[in-house]
């Protein structure tokens, strides 16, 4: 099997402060169980991509902490970002750097800091794709095929993909469809119709093509970005090669893949998939994952509620104390403490920017 994983670890996590720091963004942090965000989406890919396919793109300041997590990663499977420009031109590079080694390679594009709760389930997922990434659509051209996750209530704070009612592909109980619509974060009553209307599905940001194929809508869909593309590859491997992508970084914007390729191409399957899923964007996706949708407290075992629900406690040593409160978050560091209402989580950046204007960030 030519599969490869891409996995993007360059984000710095700014909804998870205190926690989360710009020198510890989320993806270093073990917020479910005992292994980081991402040594668990390295552990998850292993049984099917071996080590040696698996590509792991950051940017230079957290390299070595990247290979602290991940030590038996090959060397030079970390790829370095000059800068984080968001995710296309990073799968623009890391599609660059994957299609030197293998032309027909496979790859699968993934987060490095997603929760997903029937590991099984999301690889037999990540096959159907891979098999899926062979049939042609018009002109003999090959999908790009993303997963979007059934969405089990009606959240606000992801984006959502409309999929077409006739199957284009389908085995061993799952199908793709082809994506009709995308919608970015709607507002809660247009995600509770949505739910009722049914074949929406949550954009889950991970992404399996051909290489070829991504390269393909490049050429057609940003023909300016893609003619810079070969002055790269014949400096890949060489010295060269840091200031090569210095120079095309420079010269292309930033934005999403979804926005920039998917959004625009006719070519984007979508692979409905049902297991337990998060993208760990906020401390309420967090909750609502840890919790399955119930309004339990999700507490350490120093904490103590009375009378409280639907609050999580995220402590190191001190006891924390609940007394009549709901839909809070409580996070107590050595450095900090937060206290929010669970519908803010987004607005926790805005205290990091804060900070960071003041110039006490982290």
């Amino acid at each position: 099997m030519n599969l490869y994983a891409l996995i993007m670890a360059g984000g710095e996590g700014k909804r998870f402060w205190p926690l989360s720091t710009k020198d510890k963004p989320k993806q270093f942090l073990s917020l479910l169980g005992d292994k980081s965000l991402i040594r668990q989406t390295v552990d998850r890919v292993l049984p099917l991509i071996p080590i040696e396919k698996v590509f792991i793109i950051t940017v230079k300041g957290y390299a070595d902490e990247t290979l602290r997590h991940i030590p038996e990663l090959p060397p030079e499977n970390l790829i370095l970002e000059p800068e984080g420009k968001n995710t296309a031109p990073c799968i623009a590079y890391g599609s660059l750097r994957i299609a030197a080694i293998d032309p027909e390679s496979v790859t699968a594009v993934l987060p490095a800091d997603h929760a997903i709760g029937d590991e099984d389930e999301f690889r037999r997922a990540l096959e159907f794709a891979y098999e899926a990434t062979d049939y042609e659509l018009e002109e003999g051209k090959n999908p790009l095929i993303t997963l979007g996750v059934k969405p089990p209530y009606p959240e606000t704070g992801y984006g959502y993909m409309k999929s077409g009612l006739k199957e284009i592909i389908s085995s061993n109980g799952l199908k793709a469809f082809k994506v009709l619509k995308f919608t970015e974060k709607p507002d809660s009553d247009t995600a509770l119709e949505f739910l009722k209307e049914g074949d929406y599905y949550w954009n889950s940001g991970m992404f399996i093509w051909k290489t070829s194929s991504i390269m393909r809508e490049f050429a057609l869909l940003h023909p300016g970005w893609f003619s810079r593309f070969n002055s790269v590859s014949s400096d890949l491997g060489t010295p060269e090669e840091a200031e090569s992508v210095s120079v095309l970084y420079s010269n292309i914007g930033s934005g999403s893949i979804d926005k920039l390729i998917l959004e625009r191409s006719g070519r984007t399957l979508v692979i409905p998939v049902d297991f337990p899923w998060s993208d760990v964007g906020s401390w309420k996706a967090l909750y609502e994952y840890l919790s399955g949708g119930s309004n339990e407290n999700q507490i350490p075992g120093n904490t103590v509620t009375i009378n409280s629900s639907s609050c999580m406690v995220i402590g190191e040593e001190r006891t924390v104390a609940l007394v009549g409160v709901s839909n809070l978050v409580v996070v107590d560091t050595e450095d900090a403490v937060l206290v929010l209402n669970k519908e803010n989580s987004q607005d926790v950046k805005k205290i990091v920017e804060e900070l960071g204007i003041l110039g006490k960030s982290d």
